[in-house]
């Protein structure tokens, strides 16, 4: 809880620092943190803590430990003990002898990620919070979009089933994704923890939570918080963790940018806050489609139904044959996967520009 003045300052100082940052966070109409996100934050940050944080930039940009150190006017040893806590239940960054503040994202899924904190006392007070600010005060929607309306995430399509001889384009295809990376961390998916602790889970009994993937960077510094619930895992385990979720009935989205991509989610239609966007809340651009598109193979369709039971965006209708509404397919491949007759293919359908990179910093205002 917010202590004092001074507490509610400092957690201002901090939230005004995440707000320019990719992903921001929820705001009143003056562009004020809201109370309900500092409320949020005071669950992270005592006012001792809060005071000292305020120093340090957005990961990935770090401050050491001697300059952390001068800049509060404290000895090194003693500043990172009274780190240790809050770096263990990932509230603050640390690489080594490297401090920052975690990225937005991080702030809004880092609680449901690491066993230490969900499981705390703390755990179902950060669902309520995070469940309020996102859904009542409409973060959801800075989540889904930037300003200029681009969507933040965007689908991947399994390549099992792409359609021989189309062309497979690494930054828009699950495998290609984790071959460009060498590091990886599988958690908990903060969707379905966060909804499981907020009491409103509706797959509780057919999707785990635990088959999430954090890249490259973000693995690291994941695993640094030495929580059993996070693990270490190889590119093949990845892949196959993948075709699992898959198996499932799970889509897989990325950052919506054609490099350096830092997680691999598997989402459901009840629990993501992407998903959700597009299936609940009626935002088309909630995330961006993949460019490919299921094509049913007439001869090879016996109108079994398979594939209206896979599909969760309603882009499928059976007559004499499956058909699928290019409009309302977005190229995620899970009626492929499943189809008994091999039926379906994807096949490369140009709709959606992927950035090279995006900049991880978003002028609002």
């Amino acid at each position: 809880m917010i202590i004092d003045e001074k507490h509610r300052q400092n957690l201002l100082n901090v939230a005004r620092k995440l707000k320019y940052a990719w992903y921001s966070v929820p705001t009143y109409e003056d562009g004020k943190p809201t109370d309900t996100y500092l409320e949020y934050l005071s669950l992270m940050y005592n006012p001792e803590i809060a005071e000292l944080i305020q120093v340090l930039e957005l990961f990935p940009n770090t401050l050491s430990l001697i300059k952390f150190a001068k800049k509060v006017n404290m000895e090194k040893q003693e500043l990172m003990e009274k780190l240790e806590d809050i770096t263990q239940n990932g509230f603050v960054v640390k690489f080594g002898r490297q401090y920052a503040l975690p990225f937005p994202l991080f702030i809004h899924d880092g609680p449901f990620l690491i066993a230490k904190t969900y499981k705390s006392k703390n755990g179902s007070k950060f669902a309520e919070l995070g469940t309020k600010y996102f859904y009542e005060e409409e973060y959801y929607k800075k989540w889904q979009n930037t300003k200029d309306g681009t969507p933040r995430n965007r689908i991947l399509t399994v390549s099992e089933n792409i359609e021989p001889g189309q062309e497979i384009v690494p930054a828009e295809e699950v495998y290609s994704i984790i071959d460009q990376n060498t590091d990886f961390a599988v958690v908990p998916c903060p969707c379905r923890n966060r909804a499981e602790l907020a009491g409103t889970r509706k797959c509780k009994d057919k999707y785990p939570i635990h088959n999430c993937l954090l890249l490259g960077p973000y693995a690291k510094a994941s695993l640094e918080f030495g929580d059993p619930i996070i693990k270490a895992i190889t590119k093949e385990e990845a892949k196959e963790l993948i075709k699992e979720a898959s198996d499932l009935g799970l889509v897989h989205n990325t950052d919506n940018k054609a490099k350096n991509c830092t997680i691999i989610c598997s989402c459901c239609e009840c629990c993501c806050g992407h998903l959700t966007g597009m299936i609940k809340y009626g935002n088309p651009r909630a995330i961006g489609k993949a460019n490919y598109l299921a094509h049913v193979d007439e001869n090879l369709c016996v109108a079994c139904g398979t594939c209206i039971d896979r599909c969760k965006f309603s882009a499928i209708v059976v007559n004499d044959i499956a058909e699928v509404n290019s409009d309302k397919c977005v190229g995620c491949g899970l009626c492929a996967v499943t189809c008994p007759n091999d039926a379906i293919t994807m096949r490369r359908f140009e709709r959606e520009e992927v950035p090279l990179d995006r900049e991880e910093i978003e002028i609002l205002d």
